[in-house]
């Protein structure tokens, strides 16, 4: 594997474009997330390809993956953005401020109902950062930086981490307020007696963590009529009356009626994450620390209230 005039070429400018298309496989995206055109971006990398005389990545159904020659400078061109990142960060923070982008991955129901409120809140008192809130995919990458922090519902038990629990919460089988009007039924005082009425739920192949596969935990073999890849979209289907579902508490309101909710209980976690090199930095720790405390406040917000 030949690649010549390594030395002479290798810039941070490459490396950013290298990088972009390495963490998000698409030309597209990559040039949303520098800010440039997705042919801008093309061009970028076919000068580089042709200044080093190898191909960085292979078309695939998926999109663009790194080739022999991408992974072997895949590490080298991380340490160079973290080297510029160290360098504007600290910079930043011997004035007081923060400052820089941040990347916040959550799961839906999280992510729309509690941090879409919270991080405008943060932004009021850093004008200096940048965050982005984006949905967490079916696996999110931390170690590809897909995302710079991460709100997870699993408890990674390796990799080089930062992990702190965020909180508790309930969850509980919810119906809408004209249900049991709609389907000429009373409302059940027993588990069997779920057995022939409708329910929502996930998407089984798009269902990012088996902790969310309630409807199969509650009872195999339920009739469910609806399915999404959102809990939100769940909550509206419940809230219309298609069937019953497993909601977050924090997200069902006062329209929707628990059903058993003595009997039928889940408590999930939600974990904070971001890599452990990523620990020193002012704008991870601000924005980490700022998620941290105002979630751990709302603990009465994520119970159960019967």
């Amino acid at each position: 594997m030949a690649v010549r005039g390594w030395a002479m070429d290798f810039n941070w400018d490459d490396m950013r474009v290298f990088l972009a298309i390495a963490q998000t496989g698409r030309l597209s995206a990559a040039g949303r997330r520098l800010g440039v055109s997705h042919t801008t971006v093309a061009r970028r990398l076919r000068d580089l390809e042709a200044r080093l005389g190898i191909a960085l990545f292979d078309n695939g159904e998926n999109g663009l993956t790194l080739s022999e020659a991408g992974q072997v400078i895949l590490n080298q061109a991380r340490g160079m953005e973290r080297a510029a990142s160290t360098i504007t960060d600290r910079l930043s923070a011997m004035s007081g401020r923060a400052a820089g982008r941040v990347r916040v991955g959550a799961p839906d129901g999280f992510g729309n109902a509690i941090l879409s409120r919270l991080l405008p809140e943060l932004l009021q008192n850093e004008p200096d950062l940048e965050v982005e809130l984006v949905p967490v995919p079916i696996t999110h990458k931390l170690w590809r930086r897909d995302v710079d922090i991460a709100i997870s519902l699993d408890r990674p038990e390796r990799g080089r981490l930062i992990m702190r629990k965020l909180t508790d919460y309930d969850l509980r089988l919810y119906a809408g307020a004209g249900f049991w009007d709609r389907h000429g039924r009373a409302q059940p005082t027993a588990l069997e007696d779920l057995k022939t009425l409708p329910f929502v739920g996930y998407i089984d192949d798009l269902l990012y963590t088996p902790e969310l596969d309630f409807n199969r935990i509650l009872m195999p073999g339920l009739r469910i009529v609806y399915k999404a890849a959102t809990v939100k979209a769940q909550v509206d289907a419940v809230a219309a009356n298609v069937g019953l579902g497993v909601l977050p508490c924090f997200m069902a309101d006062d329209d929707l009626v628990p059903v058993l909710p003595d009997d039928i209980r889940f408590t999930r976690t939600y974990w904070l994450l971001y890599p452990e090199d990523y620990r020193d930095l002012e704008r991870i720790r601000r924005v980490a620390g700022f998620i941290h405390t105002r979630v751990q406040a709302m603990s009465d917000v994520m119970a159960y209230r019967g």
